[in-house]
């Protein structure tokens, strides 16, 4: 995505919400310092390698729906790294849950600092006050699945254990334990979920939008299969499973991916069964909405208007999209995927991009395209990542940075009224206080995505990110973009491939969070919209102000929960 955001930036600082404790219980006296040191650590806390445990947290309580999962992290410290660590989970009676999951996590590099406006601090020259450390540093983001026993290799260990909560399981509260063995010292944690009867819907049943752009090319290179092979096609199978995990319910297909032309301009193949295919992988693992990804491009960012087709003819030259051959290939690519999605009555779940964050300048062309797209499919549905607000009538969904809708809600509001759909996006900006998913910001920041889309009633949340890193996934968390431009620590990728296929992050599954919350604040809206916005103001008042008290996070939670509970029905 091309994120040329230029706005001004509301600087509100965030407050602490001043809440008794009541998800955790803490140790009676700080822990020697000769024996490995072991605490929970709440899941939606940030995590680094050199946090201490002075008091570590022995015993927490987590509240959660049905139709989920209940996880909680251990931080092991004071190791010698050579340390062999069993570690169990069980009941009071030693029966093991079943489904239970462990994790390791992974710390990764974050060697500067998000800018206080947009990409790092070097863009601006400003320094973020709003980082939850200044870089460098290292945090725990990836992580990857493990059994005992683990052989140590640092000073330190985390760990995530996952629960299973079904959607049909029991309202109750079951006790975990969490049993830790270092040969000559264990202990013993205990980790306590209670169960509601709110619970969430599956993906195909989810009232948000939410989308993270693929890049096929980089399964390719990461996981060393060729594109279209039957082992491809595995990959991008589990690609599709972790996704469908975090409650990402949309994917986009690139069209250039299943045509070829001849020189003049005219389709010479449409690989009709590769694009099926490929539709059909992520509609199998849950996802209902088909995202056709922008079709044209910017020459550059900084000077050209130049527009350009994403496709190429044989000569292998450009083409202006606007020209005349430009728009031949337009629409001779429209025609076949406009039959695919009919015959295949997928055309109820289709949105299709034109352009990235089309801009003032661009307008006229803009609706040139458009009507190209339209005089084959009148109401085929347009979603585009807007950066000005002169496309009215010729964009379905409107998709702006988090920042310009805050700032002009009332537009927005009216293009609901009108019928339209409006998302929100990030990527290398916002910075400063603003929600967004990068590695120097609290990991509340993307659980409360999800409650700002339902403080402000927005359909959809997108992010060009998924898995666009370079070939140091683990290393360059901070990478170039463009001549005076470096994507801030995490905006590029939020999965990590290894060669079994791509591990989840801290991010993500917070991500993933904020999802379901909205999904539980929905419900509740159905019954009583001013109890739901009683809840969401306790924690968030906009997209730049939000507490980031984990205990006050918990709270809310467990009060929307209780009023889920209210209405529910088994």
């Amino acid at each position: 995505m091309g994120m040329g955001y230029t706005g001004t930036v509301i600087i509100a600082l965030s407050f602490t919400a001043m809440t008794p404790v009541v998800a955790r219980e803490m140790a009676d006296q700080p822990s020697p310092r000769n024996t490995p040191v072991v605490g929970l650590i709440d899941e939606v806390q940030e995590l680094f390698p050199d946090t201490r445990l002075d008091r570590p947290v022995k015993k927490l309580i987590v509240h959660t729906a049905r139709n989920t999962l209940a996880s909680v992290h251990v931080l092991v410290t004071g190791l010698q790294g050579t340390e062999t660590i069993a570690f169990a989970e069980s009941d009071a009676a030693g029966t093991p849950t079943p489904g239970a999951r462990w994790y390791q996590l992974i710390d990764v590099p974050v060697l500067e600092n998000t800018g206080l406006d947009r990409n790092t601090e070097k863009y601006s020259g400003m320094e973020n006050p709003y980082v939850i450390r200044r870089a460098p540093f290292r945090v725990y983001d990836p992580f990857k699945p493990v059994l005992s026993p683990l052989a140590a290799d640092s000073t330190s260990l985390a760990l995530r254990i996952e629960i299973p909560i079904d959607s049909t399981m029991a309202v109750k509260e079951t006790v975990h334990y969490l049993k830790f063995d270092f040969g000559d010292h264990a202990e013993t944690l205990e980790f306590d979920v209670i169960v509601h009867h709110a619970r969430i819907p599956p993906i195909s049943r989810s009232t948000v939008s939410y989308i993270n752009w693929l890049n096929p090319d980089n399964i390719c290179r990461s996981h060393s299969v060729e594109k279209w092979s039957e082992p491809f096609w595995d990959m991008l199978a589990e690609y599709a499973r972790v996704m469908a995990r975090g409650r990402q319910n949309a994917f986009w297909f690139l069209w250039p991916d299943y045509f070829t032309f001849d020189s003049t301009g005219n389709v010479a193949s449409f690989r009709r069964d590769r694009l099926e295919r490929y539709i059909k992988t992520f509609l199998d693992a849950g996802l209902t909405t088909i995202h056709g990804a922008p079709l044209v491009g910017r020459r550059n960012w900084t000077g050209s208007l130049d527009m350009l087709l994403s496709a190429r003819a044989a000569d292998g030259k450009e083409v202006d999209a606007v020209s005349e051959k430009g728009k031949q290939m337009l629409a001779q690519m429209a025609e076949r995927i406009i039959r695919v999605m009919d015959e295949n009555e997928w055309d109820g779940q289709w949105l299709q991009g034109l352009f990235d964050e089309p801009e003032d300048p661009y307008v006229d062309r803009y609706r040139e395209l458009i009507n190209v797209l339209r005089g084959l499919k009148p109401d085929i549905r347009i979603l585009e990542a807007t950066m000005t607000m002169k496309v009215a009538g010729l964009v379905d969904v409107w998709c702006p940075q988090v920042q310009e809708y805050q700032a002009n809600q009332k537009f927005f509001d009216e293009r609901k009224k009108m019928g339209d759909q409006v998302w929100v996006y990030t990527c290398l900006s916002p910075g400063g206080p603003w929600l967004n998913r990068l590695l120097d910001q609290e990991r509340l920041r993307q659980v409360y995505i999800g409650w700002a889309l339902a403080k402000y009633n927005l359909q959809g949340f997108l992010h060009w990110g998924l898995n666009f890193h370079t070939s140091k996934p683990f290393d360059e968390l901070v990478r170039f973009h463009m001549e005076g431009q470096y994507l801030p620590a995490g905006d590029s990728h939020i999965l990590y491939p290894v060669q079994e296929g791509p591990l989840s992050s801290h991010r993500f599954e917070a991500h993933r969070i904020g999802m379901e919350d909205f999904e539980l604040l929905a419900q509740l809206k159905v019954h009583d919209a001013p109890r739901a916005e009683e809840i969401v103001a306790q924690v968030l008042q906009g997209f730049d102000q939000y507490s980031t008290n984990v205990t006050a996070y918990r709270t809310a939670k467990k009060q929307l929960l209780d009023a889920v509970d209210a209405y529910s029905k088994e």
